[in-house]
């Protein structure tokens, strides 16, 4: 998988509501844009497509990868799935993503996108993932990585 951390001028962070209904506990979270890395991509080049794919915007470069993780996904019918993420940084100006280039099963699995300041993430009782999401998106701001 590839992951962005999409910042905007404003330092705040593009989050999408998801629900994960093939998992063995569905969950319902936020989580950043991105997804699965097809067999003739780089992660990088995974990144670029899912960012617009799922936000409508064109970059042409996402860097080297930031932070890495490494689980296990169980599904509801018991398969369970190594899993592999990098993620990239991008800061852009503030937009209104769209949805023309979404997947049909994103329709019923993406129920918002907003964009979150930190301060409003680290508050919030909603779930969001990865758990060390607003240290890593703080180190990337402050520059520590």
């Amino acid at each position: 998988m590839s992951r962005v951390l999409l910042f905007d001028e404003h330092k705040r962070l593009l989050l999408m509501k998801t629900e994960s209904p093939l998992l063995a506990v569905p969950v319902i979270r936020w989580i950043t844009p991105g997804g699965g890395v097809d067999d003739h991509e780089s992660h990088a080049e995974g990144a670029i497509r899912e960012l617009f794919e799922e936000t409508g915007l064109v970059v042409t470069d996402v860097g080297e990868p930031v932070w890495t993780v490494s689980g296990e996904t169980t599904f509801h019918d018991g398969h369970v799935q190594s899993t592999y993420a990098e993620f990239f940084v991008v800061h852009t100006q503030g937009f209104e993503p769209v949805n023309h280039n979404w997947m049909p099963n994103e329709f019923s699995d993406i129920h918002d996108v907003r964009w979150w300041h930190l301060d409003d993430l680290r508050k919030t009782d909603e779930p969001y993932g990865p758990l060390n999401l607003v240290d890593l998106a703080q180190g990337v701001l402050h520059g520590d990585k």
